[in-house]
């Protein structure tokens, strides 16, 4: 069953678009009675590639001791060492060096953006005219296929983050999605359940409901994330999440 005591997507202020200091995530989710949390910040990217969105290199270290320190401060919480590390094509042999370089427990594959893709589209905004909906999210599940077969992490991120209103991604590429998690299940991957969008104007996770009897089809693993980017999104929605998982039988 899915555990709704478990959020193993937290970001930090070093992101440079969160709020409150890391021990204020770690305080929320005592007292909303968390077991387990992960600190899953935006790894750096060479060349400085959407550096406004992420870390700078040289905070890595520092990322990393603070929650190193934050574990042995807190005894009544679990806490987690995690990155959220974007794939794209070219970046695999920085990747591997990073990820290899620091004790990461969780490894969060995230794909904000496509390699060949023309600069200013990205999976939050672009714009192909006359390109079918389908071949869109075609390249957007290939380039996760194609994450997911490096081996360097252990958790797909928010999987349909792509998806525009009313256009649920499950409906027009199923063949695709059915790949991408097989591709997951070899390896020994899990999916993540990123409540995030319930906030959002999309108004449902990543995936969405729909995909949670394909994910027990291919017995997979499950993870709730909150992507939580302020103190008080810690957590966010976990009993609806767990509700609806529960009847649907996820594992």
């Amino acid at each position: 069953m899915v555990s709704g005591d478990k959020d193993f997507h937290i970001h930090t202020k070093r992101c440079k678009h969160a709020s409150g200091e890391p021990q204020e995530y770690v305080e929320q989710a005592i007292r909303m009675g968390l077991k387990e949390i992960a600190f899953t910040d935006h790894i750096p990217l060479p060349h400085g590639f959407d550096r406004a969105h992420r870390m700078d290199p040289d905070e890595l270290d520092d990322y990393v001791n603070d929650v190193l320190t934050l574990q042995k401060q807190y005894s009544e919480i679990v806490i987690h060492l995690g990155i959220e590390a974007d794939f794209i094509d070219g970046f695999e042999p920085f990747l591997e060096k990073t990820l290899n370089a620091y004790p990461f427990e969780i490894k969060i594959l995230s794909v904000h953006f496509l390699a060949h893709w023309p600069q200013g589209n990205w999976v939050f905004q672009y714009n192909f005219p006359g390109k079918p909906i389908k071949e869109i999210y075609a390249e957007y599940l290939q380039a996760v296929k194609r994450g997911i077969e490096t081996g360097l992490f252990n958790v797909v991120g928010h999987l349909d983050l792509i998806k525009r209103p009313n256009m649920p991604l499950l409906k027009h590429n199923e063949r695709e999605v059915r790949e991408v998690l097989a591709a997951a299940r070899e390896n020994g991957m899990a999916i993540e359940i990123n409540t995030s969008g319930l906030r959002k104007k999309i108004g449902e996770p990543y995936p969405d409901f729909s995909f949670l009897p394909l994910i027990a089809e291919y017995g997979l693993p499950v993870t709730l994330g909150s992507d939580a980017h302020a103190p008080q999104q810690v957590g966010f929605s976990f009993d609806k999440v767990k509700k609806v998982a529960k009847i649907k039988e996820l594992k």
